[in-house]
């Protein structure tokens, strides 16, 4: 006999199941899209044990008949497509008819469907892909889709499952991306007895971005709208003050379909040049309209990416519209002209121009926290909040100077509000304020860990709103949240209350608590070990230290050198940059001809 065999049908099924379906939040999505499709205007979700149990979408669109609902379950049926010229024009979510046929293969599955004039419905009941029952019922308008004990059969897929946190946050983030794509649609998600979000489908995206956003990002949002031989582009796009610490907060769709695509994130990002700081992106909910002809759909078994005809005119045309967008903004808040670069002189060129410019921001400082045997605590922020904090420290105590190489430097001043410059012997220093002061936040709160000293500090209860996905991040990483500083009190709805943040942090500690959730799902996604308490300690000491900008007295730039004296490493910032530079006077005589 041959060695080669044709597979039996349950394998093929498994197989073909494998590549649509990898998880529960795969299920949610390809449900969704199918109800999507129906013009469903109102779709609930209903999730059991992180989907792995029970998965239940209800839909109110325009339903199907008996002989449709059981020849949906057959792989490769579908109303969508008909011939092979058809997948040049796809305008539905779905195209292939292989998503009801890979989840009935590897769960029990239940279909109720019900056409608008039919007098009665159908239900489909599957197992493992063998259908076991079609019978008439009762039931409303629409779809409903049943899906139980997942990868019952398929043991190696359920194995290499994540825990039932992560999957349920996953499921959340597919579903609150639908909302913002779909604000038409009224979207329902209910996990266990939880009700975890509820839109009103009025069509009004910036309310639905606010509530997944929260109220910090009301009135952050900037609208795009923009059309250029052929292709519109239209969404939301942030304020360049309004950043997170990673790409999460982007979607992208293209005829109203989700996909994640590098060149539309990074042409994102080239917009925003010189206007956001390295490290932080922009959040943005783009739709980009344009000819079918013009895109291949078909291009991955999950249809979460797609290719352009001609990426390059995409990229120039999107960039155009968000820059645009960015110009007018800025300059309705009466930014100087010469930090815009005009649009006309890219409009030849093929790509994204990388031409860096900087926005100069005023943002507050935050306060010098240590205290040192040369210096008395100048009031530099004059908030009673501020004060407040520091009259709980202890003003007798005094940090051990290691070596006074700052110290013995003679003051001449700042330049830019920036940069503190100082000479000593037969050298000139320029001094990074931002840089140094991070280096002496860094080491200030990195020994409070080592100590065990507690680290939080009460605040009047302000009240925080996380997405879906945030919370579960949030609750499955509570207890390092508690050990930095923050304490939360759960409300309803995903609201909650910040009750206390860490020790310093005033500024902004709602800010920088999405950016600590942004660096645990950073760390997650990355294959090697990430120590999460180090790099939050530099993010906080980064967030908590004096930005470019900031005016400083002359005895609060003598007590900033002390304290970067009393540090262990004074000549880098935690990320590594120079917190100095030094000019010597042989160089000052070269470039003078001396």
């Amino acid at each position: 006999m041959g060695k080669i065999e044709l597979l039996d049908q349950d394998v093929v099924n498994q197989i073909a199941a494998g590549e649509v379906v990898e998880r529960p939040a795969s299920v949610v999505k390809e449900l969704m899209e199918n109800a999507i499709d129906a013009t469903a205007t109102r779709i609930t979700i209903e999730i059991k044990k992180a989907g792995l149990q029970e998965i239940k979408i209800i839909d109110n669109g325009i339903g199907m008949s008996a002989e449709d609902a059981q020849a949906a379950i057959a792989r490769h049926a579908t109303s969508k497509i008909r011939q092979p010229d058809d997948l040049n024009k796809v305008t539905t979510l779905g195209f292939r008819g292989e998503a009801l046929a890979a989840i009935a293969a590897v769960s029990r599955f239940t279909l109720l469907t019900k056409t608008p004039d039919a007098v009665a419905g159908t239900r489909v009941v599957v197992e493992g892909g063998e259908i076991k029952e079609v019978v008439p019922v009762g039931c409303p308008q629409g779809t409903q889709v049943i899906v139980e004990d997942l990868f019952f059969n398929s043991l190696p897929r359920r194995k290499f499952l994540k825990s039932d946190r992560s999957e349920s946050g996953a499921i959340a983030d597919v579903i609150t991306r639908y909302a913002l794509g779909y604000p038409e649609i009224a979207f329902h998600y209910t996990s266990g007895k939880r009700q975890n979000l509820v839109t009103s489908g009025n069509d009004d995206l910036l309310e639905i971005a606010s509530i997944l956003y929260g109220k910090e990002s009301r009135g952050q949002f900037i609208q795009v709208s923009y059309a250029e031989e052929g292709i519109e582009i239209k969404g939301l796009i942030s304020d360049p003050g309004f950043t997170r610490a990673s790409r999460y907060y982007q979607s992208f769709f293209v005829n109203k379909r989700l996909i994640r695509n590098y060149l539309l994130s990074r042409t994102l990002e080239n917009a925003y040049q010189g206007l956001i700081t390295s490290g932080h992106y922009p959040c943005a909910v783009i739709f980009l309209n344009i000819d079918t002809r013009s895109i291949d759909v078909n291009v991955h078994p999950t249809k979460s990416d797609i290719r352009f005809s001609d990426a390059q005119l995409v990229a120039r045309i999107l960039y155009h519209g968000l820059r645009n967008a960015l110009t007018e903004y800025l300059q309705q808040q009466r930014q100087p002209d010469h930090f815009f670069q005009d649009v006309r002189d890219v409009q030849d060129t093929d790509q994204p121009s990388t031409k860096q410019e900087h926005i100069p921001q005023h943002q507050e400082r935050a306060l010098f926290t240590q205290q040192t045997q040369h210096y008395t605590k100048p009031a530099l922020v004059k908030d009673g909040f501020s004060e407040r904090l520091h009259k709980k420290e202890n003003r007798d105590e005094e940090l051990h100077v290691r070596q006074t190489f700052f110290q013995k430097m003679r003051l001449l001043g700042q330049v830019q509000g920036t940069y503190i410059i100082a000479e000593d012997g037969n050298a000139v220093y320029i001094i990074d304020q931002h840089a140094a002061h991070e280096r002496v936040r860094y080491e200030e709160i990195l020994g409070y860990f080592k100590q065990r000293k507690k680290y939080s500090q009460k605040i009047c209860p302000e009240p925080i709103q996380l997405t879906p996905e945030e919370a579960v991040l949030y609750t499955e990483n509570s207890e390092f949240f508690t050990q930095i500083g923050y304490t939360l009190q759960k409300q309803e709805n995903n609201s909650y209350l910040l009750i206390s943040v860490p020790w310093g942090q005033h500024t902004n500690p709602e800010q920088l608590f999405k950016e600590l959730l942004d660096l645990i799902r950073q760390a997650n996604e990355e294959v090697k070990s990430v120590d999460l308490h180090q790099k939050a300690v530099t993010m906080m000491a980064c967030k908590s230290a004096l930005k470019a900008g900031d005016s400083l007295t002359d005895e609060e730039m003598k007590q900033l050198l002390a304290q970067l004296d009393a540090t262990a490493h004074p000549d880098r910032c935690p990320h590594g940059r120079p917190t100095y530079v030094e000019i010597t006077n042989k160089e000052l005589t070269k470039w003078f001809y001396r």
